[in-house]
């Protein structure tokens, strides 16, 4: 790997659920954080720990790539990036019973009541934590936020998965981040808590991937007709679809449409392309777009083109 994305794992382009083992290319034990930031705890964990395998989930494209060229620049074979949602890749691309450990390091705590619903610290969380976690595997909290490790304890006691470990205030041995090193100069107080899993019995919704989408369309087509839908939702079962822009290419008979699509909370922004050929109008997803094919992705080619066909 001598490029800084042979570490990057780009989970549309693989069979799901994720098999550890093959990103790897070796047995574990295996080890996830979830929402990295700058990345200081993995490299540290990497390095010092060579015979682990490491994953870390981060929404923020910049912290990807600067965890990633540090990985290149420090020759790990250890540790792989996925960017993506973690609820998202908990529940559905993660396989299940496979980490021996998830870490969780200074996540945002939203202490606004408004914005509640973004705390990684809920029952239905800590639920799909359990999913990827083999028995007796463990979960470490990392906060500054007394409330949010509060709030965390009261999770997990509700789901019933999870021996609880007592909440240490300013522990001994802390994570080397530089969120930890901030809210130490601050004299802010540090909260650490350990818990391991008993058992799981949470099921998993594994995402289930539809064929490629296309769709043929012989005739003319009539792009005005999505007029009278632009942003209207579109919804079948927990599939939602939502049609927001056109674009006409300058040089040959294309259009993209900037589409929406939600699969129950999960949300995907992409493009699909109308190109005109020999045998007609192919509708399919645009080359550069990596969704991943779920049944929304899959209704919103299917509705595109049965709303544009004459």
């Amino acid at each position: 790997m001598d490029h800084f994305l042979g570490n990057f794992i780009d989970a549309t382009e693989y069979e799901l659920p994720l098999k550890i083992v093959e990103l790897f290319h070796r047995a574990g034990p295996n080890f996830l954080e979830i929402g990295f930031g700058g990345g200081e705890f993995l490299l540290q964990m990497a390095q010092n720990k060579p015979e682990w395998n490491f994953v870390g989930l981060e929404l923020s494209m910049v912290s990807c790539q600067k965890l990633l060229k540090s990985v290149l620049r420090k020759g790990l074979k250890n540790l792989r990036v996925l960017l993506i949602d973690a609820q998202f890749a908990l529940d559905r691309v993660l396989p299940s019973d496979s980490f021996d450990g998830v870490y969780m390091n200074f996540p945002c705590p939203w202490p606004k009541k408004r914005h509640s619903g973004r705390r990684l610290n809920s029952r239905e969380f800590m639920e799909k934590v359990s999913r990827v976690l083999k028995p007796g595997g463990f979960f470490q909290l990392y906060t500054d936020s007394e409330d949010f490790a509060l709030g965390m304890v009261s999770s997990l006691e509700s789901t019933g998965l999870y021996n609880i470990g007592a909440m240490e205030k300013n522990p001994s041995e802390g994570v080397n981040t530089r969120y930890e090193a901030k809210w130490l100069s601050a004299g802010r107080q540090i909260f650490r808590l350990y818990s391991t899993l008993e058992s799981s019995t949470a099921r998993r919704d594994v995402l289930k991937e539809e064929e490629m989408p296309h769709k043929w369309l012989s005739g003319e087509i009539d792009m005005d007709r999505l007029e009278e839908i632009y942003n209207v939702p579109i919804i079948e079962g927990e599939s939602l679809v939502k049609f927001l822009r056109v674009f006409k290419s300058m040089g040959e008979e294309s259009y993209l449409v900037e589409t929406i699509t939600v699969d129950n909370d999960y949300s995907q922004r992409f493009y699909i392309n109308l190109v005109r050929k020999e045998a007609g109008w192919l509708v399919q997803l645009d080359s550069q777009a990596k969704p991943f094919r779920t049944p929304a992705v899959k209704l919103a080619v299917n509705r595109l083109a049965s709303i544009v066909q004459q």
